[in-house]
């Protein structure tokens, strides 16, 4: 005799009951810490990234780790907020510089100027081969030079003042993020225990999990220096070529700046290079321009893939694609999670491949390395 199958049983009931209950609080949950995620994010970084030194600290003051968070949270909010204050009110003062300057210039005498001087740097017979003659090289610069410096000092002026009216917005953030930063230094483990709990997984895959997430930013964090390095390298270089004063200064300013979000690099090379179309060194500034737009400002496109790829055993071009659409859909904050949700994706498939499609081969514990790699083909 066949058992009768029974869907709407009182345990059945109970069950998708107490789902739809939890799915509904979760979710409650989220909606109401949705507008500090990204601080969570940003908390759980420079955590994870400074908890070996948070470590050493606790143990220093003989496990006291309320001590610990405190001090090296301060330490961190202190680092950020003062060479921030410090390249806000200088780019503040350089752009109302500039912005006097460019709305003096006469367009007229800076076009005669420069096509007097690629005249005499022998370019006008190359341009005469193609029909261009020196009246009509005369007009078409002035006309790309009016129309081009016209609208600089309203787009200075309308960024720099984007900037101030977003800066309260951005400290009250800030201070969000340093109380996240001292909750997770001081009960880091005890979330991060329940967290992996909750994971459906045996303890091994389960660390394995873990291990893709957190060595995954820790790779982040450390092409980011290794960008910033030579982000500055090349700044400097360039500053150098085209005879800025402090070169190597102002590419140390390149490098700190590409650390931060709404700054970069290019907070330092544009400035230049208006500098120099002020100073009335046209193609100096043109040229420094375009090498930090081409160049300095897109090189770390490239190295970040290259040393995630390297160090997280995932394939160079699907990082690569991952980065720019994280950047596209997440912001700055994208840089971190493009390749952490691919790592975590390639994990799970490594795991799902194990345990559903491989053969039913008895597994231990060591057989199971929490640091195997994500990806045997690289």
């Amino acid at each position: 005799m066949r058992a009768s199958f029974r869907l709407f049983t009182r345990e059945n009931l109970f069950a998708a009951a107490f789902i739809l209950i939890l799915v509904t609080l979760l979710w409650l949950v989220f909606s109401v810490l949705r507008p500090f995620w990204e601080d969570f994010m940003w908390a759980l970084i420079f955590a994870l990234t400074l908890y070996p030194v948070f470590t050493r600290l606790k143990n220093l003051l003989r496990g006291r780790g309320g001590l610990a968070a405190f001090i090296l949270t301060s330490l961190i909010f202190i680092s950020l907020v003062l060479p921030g204050s410090f390249i806000l009110i200088n780019l503040g003062q350089e752009a109302k510089d500039a912005y006097r300057a460019l709305s003096k210039m006469s367009f007229s005498e800076k076009g005669l100027l420069l096509a007097q001087r690629i005249r005499n740097s022998g370019l006008q017979p190359y341009l005469e081969r193609w029909g261009i003659q020196p009246e009509q090289t005369e007009a078409l610069l002035w006309n790309g030079i009016s129309s081009g410096l016209k609208d600089v000092p309203k787009i200075i002026g309308e960024r720099v003042s984007l900037i101030f009216k977003n800066l309260a917005i951005f400290g009250l953030h800030l201070l969000f993020v340093m109380v996240a930063v001292f909750f997770f230094f001081r009960d880091g483990p005890r979330y991060a225990r329940f967290l992996i709990g909750l994971l459906p997984l045996e303890r091994p895959y389960q660390e394995r999990a873990v291990g893709a997430f957190s060595k995954t930013v820790t790779a982040v964090v450390r092409s980011m220096f290794v960008t910033a390095l030579v982000q500055g390298i090349l700044a400097g270089a360039g500053f150098t070529v085209v005879g800025l004063p402090v070169p190597i200064l102002l590419g140390l300013l390149s490098a700190i700046n590409s650390f931060i979000p709404f700054l970069g690099a290019a907070s330092v090379w544009i400035p230049a290079a208006i500098w120099l179309i002020i100073q009335e060194e046209f193609l100096k500034g043109i040229g420094l321009g375009l090498y930090g737009l081409l160049v300095i400002s897109t090189i770390d496109n490239f190295i970040k893939p290259l040393l995630i790829g390297e160090s997280m055993k995932i394939p160079v071009f699907l990082l690569f694609f991952t980065i720019l659409g994280g950047l596209k859909v997440y912001g700055v904050l994208g840089i971190f999670l493009g390749p952490i949700i691919l790592s975590l994706g390639m994990a799970f498939l490594t795991i799902y491949r194990e345990i559903y499609l491989s053969a039913p081969v008895a597994k231990t514990e060591h057989d199971i390395a929490p640091d195997e790699s994500l990806s045997e083909g690289g």
